[in-house]
Order: C-alpha cells, then structure tokens, then sequence
C-alpha cells in the first residue's frame, strides 16, 4: 500500500464527517426556519386578535350601558339592578331629597331601601322630601 492509499481512506472518513456534520446543521437550521415562521405568524395574529377582544368587549360595554335621564340631564350608566340610595350617588342625587321614575306620565317614589332596575332611556326626577304628618 502506497502513502497515497493511506491517505485517501482518512480524507474520505474527515469529508463524510464534514458532510454529514453540515447536513445535519442544515437540518436544524430547516426547523428553526419552520418555527421562526411560525412564530412570525403568531405575532402577526396576536394583534388582529388583540383589536378584535378589543371591538368586541367595546361593543359589549356600550350594549351594558343605558342612557337615563335624571333632573333634566342625560347620563350613561350600567343597566341592571341598583339599591336606590346607590344609584342616587351614582347619578348625583343627593342623600337627602327623594327621587322619582316617570313611569306613563306619572312620577313613581322610590324608596332608598327599594331595589331598582335600570334599563334603557328611563327618566328619573329628584326632589326635595315631602314630610307628612297626620
């Protein structure tokens, strides 16, 4: 066997290695490729999903809110069932004089104990405190 021989089989063994090593390299460079798109997509969903929660829970609350009438003055507040006396701080009606619903063109007391549901375009009167005595 020549020197030349000798030689021949270890630079073939050193090229497979190197070639084996780059195809391998190539490999992982493919799935990090794959993944890298994959996360591009998800970052360019997350915020068209983001906007849309948005709209959508925008679109909610403006359905959750009523617009009332209270002493002459449009408000915007949660529909639902309210203590009276709360609701009067939440309309600035104060503690100490009596507000009314206009229900079919007649004024309605409502008792600061009472519980009240609120729904859309309700027009609600406050007043000073009629005391009677009998």
């Amino acid at each position: 066997m020549t020197s030349a021989e000798s030689i021949e089989p270890s630079k073939d063994s050193a090229a497979a290695r190197d070639l084996d090593r780059a195809e391998a390299k190539i490999e992982r460079a493919g799935r990090d490729l794959r993944e890298a798109r994959v996360e591009i997509g998800d970052a360019e969903a997350h915020p068209r999903r983001a906007e849309a929660e948005l709209e959508e829970a925008e679109h909610e609350h403006r359905h959750r809110e009523v617009e009332i009438k209270v002493d002459g003055r449009r408000l915007r507040v949660r529909a639902g069932t309210y203590l009276v006396s709360e609701f009067k701080k939440l309309v600035g009606v104060a503690a100490d004089r009596e507000l009314d619903i206009v229900e079919h063109d007649s004024f309605k007391p409502l008792d600061d104990n009472a519980e009240i549901t609120v729904h859309q375009h309700e027009v609600f009167v406050s007043h000073v405190r009629t005391g009677g005595s009998s």
